[in-house]
């Protein structure tokens, strides 16, 4: 795809996010693709979601720390690059839970057979740590719970271990 200049929209509260023009968004939700790999101001690619928002079209959410750092403020102009996610979990395995599940045959099973929702966001839940300590604390409570019947991202950190 190309990239194109956007303006930055702001829902009440803090989500900024971009509207996609017709063409591109009838590009991108082929098939029943909802999901893409956006990169603003030729910074790194963030995976995302499409939202329909009603009235106003195809969107993209630009997450609240990458919005931080880019300094985004509504109506400001950017340039942005939208494709396909092809990825298979549609987010980067970080190497802290695909080491932990390397290494638990049991835990690694039972997350290959979890929905692709629940697998990103239990990715997810990993990759919002920075320091890598953090970061193998969370992939070994992920396998913990889920070996524990304890799937749905929300109640992973809910959970008494």
């Amino acid at each position: 795809m190309e990239n194109k200049q956007y303006t930055i929209e702001k829902e009440e509260g803090s989500r900024f996010f971009i509207i996609l023009d017709n063409k591109l968004a009838e590009s991108l939700t082929v098939n029943g693709n909802k999901r893409i790999v956006c990169t603003i101001n030729n910074t790194d690619a963030f995976h995302a979601a499409l939202t329909n928002k009603k009235g106003v079209g195809y969107c993209v959410y630009i997450r609240g720390a990458l919005g931080k750092d880019l300094k985004l403020q509504e109506g400001k102009e950017i340039r942005a690059l939208v494709n396909i996610d092809d990825s298979p979990n549609q987010f980067e395995m970080p190497e802290e839970l695909l080491e932990v599940l390397r290494t638990d045959p049991e835990a690694e099973g039972i997350f290959g057979s979890l929905t692709p929702g629940n697998q990103r966001g239990l990715i997810y839940l990993v990759t919002q740590v920075k320091s890598t300590d953090k970061r193998i604390e969370r992939a070994l409570r992920v396998a913990k719970c889920i070996k524990m019947g304890i799937k749905a991202p929300q109640l992973v950190m809910k959970s008494k271990l």
